[in-house]
């Protein structure tokens, strides 16, 4: 099984990302031992099929339906980094020139992320005694200007544009200050959270010449990492009235906050409720966003994930959740964004390079897409480089390579770029449905075979996502209704021993139907031109 692993890893390379001096791979296995735990980890929690995969090829039906249409899909991303760290003397480079390349090219070229939430990190101690008066050298503006230059600007040829800026109240450590004050002087505490703000935006228009659409706002405020530090629903919805009401005054007008980002679902709707119900807090809102955690809950775990939905059988509470935040953010026209998900240091399931990891994140897209009606869709950090993990978790034993909900992870020590299972997965969805896409309804009559239709206007183009949970083949027979196809069906797939492996052209029968056989264990990735798609 070892062997054979490190040579599927080795027949693979070409299909990923081309040849560089610093190479991206999808395996992580660069330690003998690290193999061995892991795939010993694996066989421990082996996750069985369903009794009804043990057929070896089985007929599939699914029925898509242009006529059903919901949600407009703005993409896929992660919390974004730059390799950097920061420090009080100053932001340092972690990446070579050549590997940053790579991983710019992995992450937004080969993967295809459109959206990230650009981590800031600006006022460690207060700039004056006047929130109304920003002072501009009292702001520490290196990571911003290194975030544009050494992220923004390089991996916007790869069409990375839609990115909201990270300029969260959180106040476990940079803006630890505004504790005290939030205590002695609550109207002033406001004032200043809402000059945090204000002084992100302007420096990031006057660097980039461009202003934000969107701001998150709030990281766990309440739950999770509870970054308020004992703050309340009606202190967010506050800070919510008073950043927003600073943007219009300054002539922000169009920008608008994701919130509230806790760590459930649940505790997202409670907190949404109450800015919702506040009409001033409302019209601030750009996006509800939540959490898929706790950890090792059902869409945190990527074992749970497979146990459940791979089965066919998802979390009736989780479905429930979902339905319910999807609900009251459609009352105000609002869209539902998921932005993130993490099995937690050192606790994967499954070998870094493990399909289950793929298949597993591929399942949890698919029904944050369907249960919650989900816009968008993160994964935890766009990239994680060995430097700031040995760092971070210096002297926890946790390994770098088990770090695998990040899209790429950036080894210094061996110049490698390495793609994880969650990115794979976000690509089958990234790397073929473009934003702006609208999912219609696709029925399959097998609970283990997930399809998922997107209809693009714009490039007049239909895009499936199938995912077969099954250890049998599926002859899959699709069929079209108040649409018609052109020319032919082209696509890509991914099982146990391939990634994103390029499908030979399908010319339909008819332009109403076609047919397929999709692999056992496999996510597949299909396109086809529409006629008059809308």
């Amino acid at each position: 099984m070892l062997r054979k692993l490190m040579t599927l890893n080795n027949e693979n390379l070409p299909h990923l990302c081309r040849p560089k001096p610093a190479s991206a791979k999808w395996s992580g296995f660069v330690s003998l031992l690290a193999i061995v735990s892991f795939l010993i980890l694996a066989a421990c929690k082996a996750v069985p099929l369903e009794p009804d995969s043990e057929k070896t090829v089985k007929s599939v039906t699914v029925r898509i339906d242009n006529a059903i249409e919901y949600q407009e899909i703005a993409g896929f991303g992660a919390t974004t980094l730059a390799g950097i760290m920061v420090t009080g003397n100053g932001v340092h480079d972690l990446l070579s020139t050549s590997l940053r390349d790579q991983a710019l090219e992995a992450i937004y070229g080969d993967v295809g992320l459109n959206l990230g939430n650009l981590q800031l990190w600006q006022e460690p101690s207060n700039d004056n005694d006047d929130p109304l008066l920003i002072k501009k050298d009292g702001f520490r503006w290196a990571a911003s200007n290194a975030m544009y230059e050494l992220l923004v600007r390089p991996a916007k040829s790869y069409g990375f544009s839609d990115y909201s800026l990270g300029l969260t109240i959180d106040m476990r450590r940079e803006l630890h200050w505004m504790k005290e004050l939030r205590k002695s002087d609550y109207r002033r505490y406001l004032q200043e959270t809402a000059e945090y703000v204000v002084a992100g935006v302007a420096h990031w228009q006057e660097i980039t010449g461009t202003v934000p659409r969107l701001i998150t706002l709030f990281n766990e405020p309440l739950s999770g990492n509870q970054e308020l530090q004992g703050g309340s629903t009606q202190e967010i919805v506050d800070i919510i009235k008073s950043a927003g009401e600073r943007l219009h005054e300054e002539g922000f007008t169009e920008t608008k906050f994701i919130v509230p980002a806790e760590e459930t679902v649940t505790k997202s709707i409670e907190t949404s409720r109450s800015i919702l119900a506040d009409k001033v807090a409302r019209s601030h809102i750009g996006a509800l966003a939540y959490h898929a955690y706790p950890y090792d809950s059902a869409y945190s775990s990527v074992r749970h994930i497979l146990e459940a939905s791979g089965r066919g059988r998802p979390d009736h509470d989780e479905m429930r959740n979902r339905r319910q935040i999807y609900e009251l953010a459609a009352q105000y026209k609002l869209p539902v964004w998921m932005t993130e998900t993490s099995e937690g240091p050192g606790r994967a399931d499954y070998p870094f390079g493990s399909p289950e990891n793929l298949r597993a994140r591929a399942n949890h897209i698919h029904d944050e897409l369907v249960y919650a009606n989900a816009s968008a869709y993160f994964a935890m950090y766009n990239l994680w480089d060995r430097q700031s993990h040995e760092a971070h978790f210096k002297n926890r034993a946790i390994d770098f390579f088990s770090e695998s909900s990040h899209i790429a992870l950036v080894d210094q020590k061996t110049s490698e770029v390495h793609i994880s299972g969650i990115g794979f997965a976000i690509g089958h969805f990234a790397r073929w449905i473009t934003p702006g896409s609208l999912r219609i309804d696709a029925v399959s009559d097998n609970k283990l075979v997930k399809v998922t239709a997107f209809r693009s206007d714009r490039r007049n183009e239909l895009v499936l996502i199938v995912i077969n949970n099954s250890n049998f083949e599926a002859e899959m027979d699709f069929s079209m209704e108040h649409m018609a196809l052109q020319g032919i069906v082209k696509g890509e797939y991914s099982d146990r021993s391939n990634r994103w492996k390029q499908l030979p052209p399908l010319t339909p029968s008819d332009n109403a139907s076609f047919r397929l056989t999709v692999g056992p264990t496999s996510v597949t990735s299909l396109s086809a031109t529409l006629v008059n798609p809308g």
